[in-house]
């Protein structure tokens, strides 16, 4: 069974069989007949994929990769911080440690209080509550994150899916001569 102009008939007979005369007019419409087919083809491609030109894919992905770049780099800026936070508290729980020996040691107040500033110049002292409460923010940012790097990852998929659709759009549309539409 032929479709398009090739299934033109005209008294149940193909251009090419009609006598000289009447073949010679059929023709001459023809042109505007294969120019419409072509047309339709075209527009019939258009509407069955995406209309994304793939250079704005590529820039999509581009974007999302640096997303992800950046996020690594703040995550590894909170992991810094949750490791500096986790040595102070530890240095500060040592701190607390060595002073409660000296209270109950043989030294006299006056060298106790020596030491013990020692101790404070040596350990600063620190809101340990407000560490771990930044520890738990920073791990909660870590997942926020995460959550992002993901939805990135999903977005790459989504573009790398329609880019190879667009691929098959642009092959099928050179085929008639045509690119794809904001191409």
């Amino acid at each position: 069974m032929t479709t398009g102009v090739d299934s033109i008939r005209i008294k149940g007979q193909a251009i090419n069989e009609l006598p000289l005369g009447t073949g010679n007019e059929a023709k001459a419409g023809l042109k505007a007949a294969v120019t419409q087919e072509r047309i339709n083809k075209i527009e019939a491609i258009n509407s069955k994929y995406p209309t994304l030109r793939i250079d704005y894919i590529d820039s999509r992905v581009n974007e999302c990769l640096e997303n992800i770049t950046r996020i690594q780099g703040t995550m590894a800026e909170q992991t810094t911080m949750i490791s500096e936070y986790k040595g102070h508290i530890s240095m500060s729980k040592h701190r607390d440690k060595e002073i409660e020996k000296l209270i109950v040691s043989e030294f006299s107040q006056e060298e106790q209080d020596e030491k013990r500033k020692a101790l404070f110049k040596q350990y600063p002292p620190y809101n340990i509550a407000a560490m771990e409460q930044q520890i738990v923010q920073c791990k909660e940012a870590i997942e926020r994150c995460n959550n992002v790097i993901k939805a990135e990852h999903d977005s790459i998929a989504e573009f790398t899916e329609a880019r190879a659709l667009c691929k098959q759009r642009d092959i099928q549309l050179a085929q008639y001569g045509a690119v794809a539409e904001g191409s």
